[in-house]
């Protein structure tokens, strides 16, 4: 890899003992590490042998990069390609979250969906997580990823976070993976590192108040604030933390690590906050910067009620299903399955924000039939166990690639595909021959792309 780390950043980094500036600049022209986050509710033993990430217990690091688009779990949702730096986001909330209580959370940078996998992976069935994005096309991969996680009270939204405002004291949990001038991922993106300026980073600091100040009304009184970003510079990271405690009715986190986790702990100059800083000299990571704080005004999180009985469709769900665990809900022409907490919340937050996920899409029904959607096969809950059709490697590769595979032995009528025990999507016989339902705006495009 080439580049050169521009003087100017260098010069942005606060001084600390921590900080070598040779060991800094060699570990950028290493090769970037490779690590991934288990899906805990599609269990594959596929990484077992792979050694763990510290601060995550679904985290691993592997010892290749494989071709990731050639495997069907990834497609399947049963792990997430994340940087290890950021997954330290989970040990920050367990010391600070009540997991077993029901919390509502908003994710409000969403995308990819790194962060919002993991904060779903950690919260009760009853609790309540909103991804959102502003950028559409970001939106619409966001969601197709959260899709693949497979969780019913996981949804996502595309709004500025200006329209979050009007939601107060809504939310327990509130990340900001704010938008950054990305010089910790240099290695990774050694783009990021040609596109460098200050100028952006001090055009990133100002969006990034802008995004804490619009949306800080949302959460709740004793909600927790998580700010992070990929940025080294301190006018992104530690000068954020004295914007946050100088404009905002808060208490800065600390946390007790292990040392030998590497991980740096800063204090900012202004308003002594803390902030914890991974440099990739110090531990097997990319550079991320995280902050987290309590919030000390504002009202309690009230559990909403619905405020109106909601049309519900009547449909024979249970070979997909256990309609104990939601409610069916018929919009416009799709039914979604939904928790029957969470009614409320789709009813209050539809119109404030755009949502382009609620609960777990089922399908459509046509001639009183349900064409079931790919939602439906890759939900968790997923219960159908009528037809269900094992695929090898090659035939699962195929069947991404939305090639018509044939299986003769199948009986008539829909079968859910699965590789390794795993959901893939739908396939129907109808007789003459097999529909692939797989979706073709998720298809493996690279024809290149073979079972290794």
């Amino acid at each position: 890899m080439a580049f050169n780390i521009p003087p100017e950043l260098l010069q942005t980094i606060p001084l600390s003992d921590s900080f070598d500036e040779p060991a800094f600049l060699l570990a950028q022209q290493q090769d970037p590490i490779t690590s991934i986050r288990l899906n805990p509710k599609k269990y594959s033993p596929i990484f077992e042998q792979e050694a763990n990430v510290p601060w995550s217990i679904y985290g691993k690091y592997l010892r290749e990069r494989p071709v990731f688009t050639a495997d069907p779990l990834l497609h399947a949702g049963c792990y997430y390609v994340q940087e290890a730096s950021s997954m330290f986001l989970e040990y920050a909330l367990k010391q600070c979250v009540n997991f077993s209580q029901t919390q509502i959370a908003l994710d409000l940078c969403g995308a990819p969906g790194g962060k919002s996998t993991l904060l779903a992976s950690l919260l009760s069935e009853e609790s309540l997580l909103i991804s959102n994005e502003v950028i559409q096309n970001r939106a619409t991969i966001l969601n197709e990823n959260i899709c693949k996680w497979g969780y019913q009270n996981t949804w996502v939204s595309n709004s500025d976070p200006k329209h979050f405002a009007s939601l107060k004291n809504e939310f327990n949990i509130l990340l900001i993976d704010a938008p950054c001038s990305g010089s910790g991922l240099f290695r990774k993106l050694p783009n990021y590192c040609h596109d460098w300026n200050m100028d952006n980073v001090n055009l990133c600091a100002q969006r990034q108040k802008r995004i804490l100040h619009d949306s800080y009304e949302c959460l709740a009184q004793d909600g927790i604030l998580v700010y992070m970003t990929c940025s080294f510079s301190q006018q992104e990271n530690e000068d954020i933390v004295d914007y946050i405690l100088d404009s905002m009715a808060v208490e800065s986190i600390t946390f007790s690590l292990p040392e030998n986790w590497g991980i740096t702990e800063t204090i900012s100059e202004k308003k002594k906050g803390y902030g914890y800083r991974f440099y990739p000299h110090l531990l097997q990571g990319e550079g991320f910067f995280i902050a987290c704080f309590k919030k000390l005004d504002g009202q309690k999180v009230e559990p909403k009620l619905p405020s109106k009985k909601l049309k519900l469709k009547h449909l024979s769900l249970a070979e997909f299903v256990d309609v104990e665990n939601g409610t069916v809900v018929e919009q416009q022409e799709n039914l979604l399955f939904i928790k029957e907490e969470h009614i409320a919340y789709m009813q209050a937050f539809s119109k404030p924000i755009k949502l382009i996920k609620k609960g777990i899409r089922l399908g459509k029904v046509i001639r009183n039939e349900l064409l079931p959607d790919h939602e439906l096969a890759l939900f968790v809950g997923n219960i159908f166990q009528t037809n269900i059709l094992h695929l090898n490697k090659e035939q699962a590769i195929a069947y991404l690639k939305k090639e018509n595979v044939i299986f003769p032995e199948i009986p008539k009528g829909w079968a859910l595909v699965q590789y390794e025990g795993i959901a893939l999507g739908w396939i129907k016989n109808i007789g003459s021959r097999m529909n692939n339902y797989y979706p073709a705006n998720y298809r493996i495009l690279n024809q290149n792309i073979l079972p290794s």
